[in-house]
């Protein structure tokens, strides 16, 4: 704005500064002529009054030191040249055809500017007829008057720059003078918009000329304020809203283009938190049935529900709720889909565990059931009669009865583990001293399978209850027994730290796959079935071990190598 008003009078000064110099130019040029005319009119004038006989070649010599510079051309009547002072008379053509020459013979004087036929230059020619009748012509060239005006268009020239340079200086600060009102509103409203007082227009609420526009000013910005911040309470409302929600929500326009996301959508597909950048929330293209639920929901203006798992998050399932926007817009955008996304990874995964549980369950209670049914029915139908057959059969339908209780007793205790929701009382257990009580307790078993199990470490206490961290213990003991080989050896270590104790399990047994280790705490996983069921295993020992160990805000780790042997390592916190 500054600069276009600057640019406008500058433009207005040296239009007029032109003007002015060309019309000065053109005043100076007509001047010089008519006092050019005036001088050789007074020559020739001069020239006729010396005698009442025309005497050439005298008014020749008498013009040329009267005035060097110019031309005197002696005429007769009928064109013939005379003398010449800047020619050869006797060398130039008839002059009766000269249009002062003609003037002059019908009215007494004569005038014309033209190129001279004679000396090839633009002259200025006056004739006057003398009293003898004779025609005397003066003439000088227009370079001369040319030469004249330039020397005084010098002067008009340094007069103009020197304007202009005022000019300039005037208008930058009239500029000034005149915008600096309008910046001070345009900073009233910046500051409005940023939330800041107006304090700027004071200064100016003195001037006649804008106390109204001011008044008018002061009522737009108080509403301006006031409507700015219903907005922004508006606004900050709705993203905290928006934000505080567990949920995904994104804001599709009517091509399917992403308008507006929320915290917990970023954070499901992996945008950081001050990233601007929306490329991780583009995943939407890559999934071609989200893509087609989009395109339905809104051709067909109604809701869609639907799980996507293919999407490039590895191991999640999200579940999108997909409502149609009509008639809305979003930052002058049409709205055209909203979408609802949750995490659905871990009910799904509770949903599978709890399917898989369910199946196992009956399973394995199956199994049991079916050979008591099957033991039951030979000894009722008398099909088994002698004494010591009925002996063995009765003894079998005992171990399997033995088998589905100490089933049933492993699902009660993690039907327990898992309704624990509550942080645990300040209970505390020797490590040390526990670890030797188991030992004691399958010291036998050792013997008999030839194995060696020895006790490590220094006492020192967990924040866990006695029975529980016995029972880990067991569990975890019985299977660095049951799959061990004759000469091995088993080690339990106890190590204390400043915060936490380390409690490792080592044996030199089968050892177990990679493949199976990372399922080995799942319910009912067996890595070797047959051996299992043979030695009266329920396949639930170490998920009981997991649970446990997480109930108490532990942490348990697997290092096993096939044929070397396996070692749990089992952190739980110190206790106080």
């Amino acid at each position: 704005m500054k600069k276009k008003l600057i640019f406008s009078t500058l433009l207005i000064v040296l239009a007029a500064l032109l003007v002015s110099n060309a019309a000065g130019c053109w005043f100076l040029y007509e001047q010089e002529r008519r006092d050019s005319t005036q001088s050789l009119r007074e020559l020739l004038i001069l020239m006729d009054s010396q005698s009442q006989i025309t005497n050439a070649d005298s008014a020749a010599e008498q013009f040329h030191q009267a005035a060097p510079d110019k031309r005197l051309t002696i005429i007769t009547p009928d064109g013939t040249v005379l003398v010449d002072t800047k020619a050869d008379a006797d060398q130039l053509e008839d002059h009766a055809n000269r249009p002062e020459v003609i003037t002059a013979l019908s009215t007494g004087w004569g005038a014309d500017v033209r190129s001279s036929d004679t000396v090839g230059v633009p002259m200025l020619y006056v004739a006057k007829k003398f009293t003898d009748g004779m025609i005397g012509r003066a003439s000088m060239p227009l370079s001369s008057i040319e030469s004249l005006v330039w020397q005084s268009v010098t002067g008009f020239l340094i007069a103009s720059v020197v304007a202009l340079l005022l000019s300039l200086l005037l208008a930058r600060r009239m500029a000034q003078k005149v915008l600096e009102p309008l910046n001070a509103v345009g900073g009233a409203l910046t500051g409005v918009l940023s939330g800041a007082s107006t304090t700027t227009l004071d200064a100016f609420r003195g001037d006649d000329e804008l106390r109204p526009i001011l008044r008018y000013i002061d009522k737009l910005v108080e509403r301006l304020s006031g409507s700015i911040h219903n907005l922004t309470v508006e606004r900050d409302k709705v993203n905290l809203i928006l934000d505080c929600m567990d949920e995904g929500f994104l804001l599709l326009d009517e091509d399917g283009g992403l308008l507006a996301s929320n915290r917990a959508a970023r954070n499901l597909f992996g945008v950081p938190e001050d990233s601007s950048d929306a490329a991780g929330l583009l995943v939407l293209t890559r999934s071609r049935r989200l893509r087609e639920a989009t395109e339905q929901c809104h051709r067909q203006k109604s809701p869609v529900m639907l799980d996507v798992d293919d999407l490039p998050l590895p191991g999640r399932s999200l579940r999108f709720f997909l409502s149609p926007v009509s008639g809305r817009q979003y930052e002058g955008e049409n709205v055209g889909t909203s979408i609802l996304i949750s995490d659905v990874t871990e009910l799904k995964a509770a949903e599978r565990i709890r399917a898989d549980f369910t199946a196992n369950v009956s399973h394995e209670l199956k199994t049991p059931l079916t050979s008591i049914k099957g033991f039951t029915d030979m000894l009722s139908s008398g099909m088994v009669t002698s004494a010591e057959d009925q002996k063995r059969f009765s003894s079998l339908i005992g171990v399997e009865v033995d088998r589905l209780i100490a089933l049933i007793n492993d699902i009660l205790k993690l039907s327990e583990l898992e309704s624990l929701t509550m942080e645990q009382g300040e209970e505390s257990a020797p490590v040390l001293a526990t670890a030797q009580e188991v030992r004691e307790l399958l010291d036998l078993k050792a013997k008999e399978s030839d194995i060696t199990f020895t006790v490590e470490g220094e006492e020192c206490s967990a924040a866990i209850s006695a029975p529980r961290l016995k029972e880990v213990i067991l569990n975890l003991a019985e299977n660095g027994l049951k799959y061990n080989r004759p000469g091995g050896r088993l080690t339990i270590t106890v190590t204390p730290g400043s915060n936490q104790v380390t409690l490792q399990v080592a044996d030199t047994g089968l050892g177990i796959p990679a493949e199976d280790q990372a399922r080995v705490f799942e319910r009912f996983y067996r890595v070797d079935k047959g051996r299992c069921r043979k030695d009266g295993g329920t396949g639930l020992g170490l998920a009981i071990v997991k649970h446990i160990v997480a109930l108490y805000h532990g942490s348990i780790e697997l290092k096993s190598q096939v044929d070397v042997g396996s070692t749990f390592s089992i952190t739980l916190p110190k206790a106080v």
